[in-house]
């Protein structure tokens, strides 16, 4: 609870930062119906600032959501602006369509705003209007807006973002250029979504490892949501889908996450945990003022609570857990470093950073398991080797061979090699003998003990008769065995003949 209290007091810091970032005042009037009767929108003046609940506010707290609102900015220009050579501009970020008056001359609309919304025509999200150098003045420089947004369906704390006056530019590339150094965790994160998938499938890891490619893929899919601002200049009704898709990856990414961190657990009923945990998430999530708030508690709960169960974890004696939770400690801590530019820019190198040491965490767990069952499986073979050899030697073990009609027994410790023939194998036996075998060497193996190792594709050896290997200078090499037998060991196979005999 005492981490969760800090973590609200740092993002309320956050937002009163944002807040008094560009504390420009604007005085705002509603206009009301009877007033747009008695005279059309296009004719409103400075004059009808002079009617009832106008008030000053923070350009930020401006809310024209299902309302049509007059606001006028005082704009006295710096030395900088009023000497510079470049051409000005006036400049809107917001949910709004609008419509801009600068000392008296219309400058120019961004879509039609409007009393209802069968009138209203959207505007774009972020726009700028080129002015005239002769409208403006180095002082007192009065700038009328009419507002309108009735087409969004979110209540945003904050619909208008910034209305300022500066040099004319293209506001899109200034907000791509705010995001062009995520462009690289973008090409990280989507590349390997897909080479993470990949891994996880060739080398058939739990379930759990997919979770690391579908987390890569949800940060790349919110990191697009917040570049496209950058590159179209969208209509401000989309906006609220763009907020809302950004929140669902974010939401989707901690669950992701979590369940992730709770499948590593040895713990009981671990998904009960998860339903009881995340109804609260949600709770909190939808009920906190703002988006960028409602983004980050949609990764941090989870990373808390995920911190925790690592911990608890760690502390029960469960050794893995220990990479897990100071993974997680580094990434909590680089998320309240960066408050300010987390969404923006940092968020997307910590994702990137975390999903890959989890999976070099998890390849590395997969590498030790398997380890460990090929020992197991060569304990096995060995054990089982030595029982048929002790078999073999203390009974008659015999196999059956069916060629030319009839039925022969052959006893197994008798036979010092097999070789194929044709659509034969021939069984050479101790004392020189042989005998033909009608089937493939394949066959033959599975009715064999395992004292029988193959050595070349024609070849299957008796190992209790070896008595040396030599190795060629082509890579391959030769059995030698007792009663003076020798056969041949491809260079594949040859490896494994090693192994073996080792």
């Amino acid at each position: 609870m005492t981490v969760l209290v800090l973590l609200l007091g740092l993002l309320s810091l956050h937002i009163k930062a944002n807040e008094l970032s560009h504390p420009v005042l604007a005085e705002v009037c509603e206009v009301s119906p009877a007033l747009v009767i008695n005279k059309p929108i296009s004719k409103l003046n400075e004059e009808d600032f002079s009617v009832e609940f106008c008030q000053t506010q923070r350009v930020q707290k401006i809310d024209p959501e299902k309302r049509l609102l007059w606001v006028k900015i005082i704009l006295n220009l710096d030395s900088e602006t009023t000497q510079s050579t470049q051409p000005l501009g006036v400049f809107i970020s917001g949910k709004a369509s609008s419509s801009f008056y600068i000392n008296g001359h219309f400058v120019g609309s961004n879509g039609r705003p409007a009393l209802h919304k069968e009138n209203e025509l959207p505007g774009a999200i972020d726009a700028a209007f080129p002015l005239k150098a002769d409208l403006l003045k180095s002082q007192g420089n009065e700038l009328i807006v009419l507002l309108s947004a009735h087409h969004g369906f979110l209540d945003l704390g904050s619909p208008i973002q910034n209305i300022f006056v500066g040099e004319y530019h293209n506001l899109t590339d200034k907000i791509l250029r705010h995001y062009w150094p995520s462009m690289l965790p973008f090409g990280v994160l989507l590349l390997g979504s897909f080479y993470l998938l990949l891994v996880a499938r060739i080398n058939e890891f739990p379930i759990r490892a997919y979770l690391l490619p579908l987390m890569a893929a949800l940060a790349a899919s919110q990191l697009f949501l917040e570049i496209y601002r950058g590159l179209v200049a969208y209509l401000y009704p989309f906006h609220d889908w763009r907020l809302l898709l950004i929140l669902i990856c974010s939401f989707g990414f901690g669950l992701c996450l979590m369940v992730y961190v709770l499948s590593l657990i040895n713990l009981k009923q671990r998904y009960k945990h998860l339903l009881f945990a995340y109804p609260l998430i949600t709770f909190m999530v939808v009920f906190v003022a703002g988006f960028d708030v409602k983004n980050i508690l949609a990764l941090l709960l989870p990373v808390t609570l995920s911190l925790l169960y690592a911990a608890v974890a760690w502390h029960k004696g469960q050794k893995d857990m220990r990479f897990v939770f100071m993974m997680l400690l580094v990434f909590m801590a680089m998320i309240l470093m960066n408050s300010y530019v987390f969404i923006d820019t940092v968020y997307y190198y910590c994702v990137a950073f975390l999903i890959f040491t989890l999976m070099a965490q998890q390849a590395f767990q997969i590498k030790q398991i398997r380890k460990l069952q090929l020992k197991d499986q060569a304990r096995a073979a060995h054990l089982q080797q030595v029982i048929d050899q002790q078999t073999v030697k203390n009974s008659a073990a015999q196999i059956e061979i069916r060629s030319a009609g009839k039925i022969e027994w052959v006893k197994i410790n008798e036979i010092a090699y097999c070789k194929g023939a044709g659509d034969y194998i021939e069984l050479i036996l101790l004392d020189g003998n042989i005998k033909l075998f009608h089937g493939s060497l394949a066959t033959l193996s599975l009715r064999l003990p395992t004292i029988f190792l193959k050595t070349h594709r024609s070849y299957l050896v008796n190992t209790t008769l070896i008595e040396s290997l030599e190795r060629s200078s082509s890579g391959a090499g030769r059995l030698l065995l007792s009663h003076g037998f020798n056969v041949p060991v491809s260079r594949r196979i040859l490896p494994k003949v090693k192994e073996r005999l080792g």
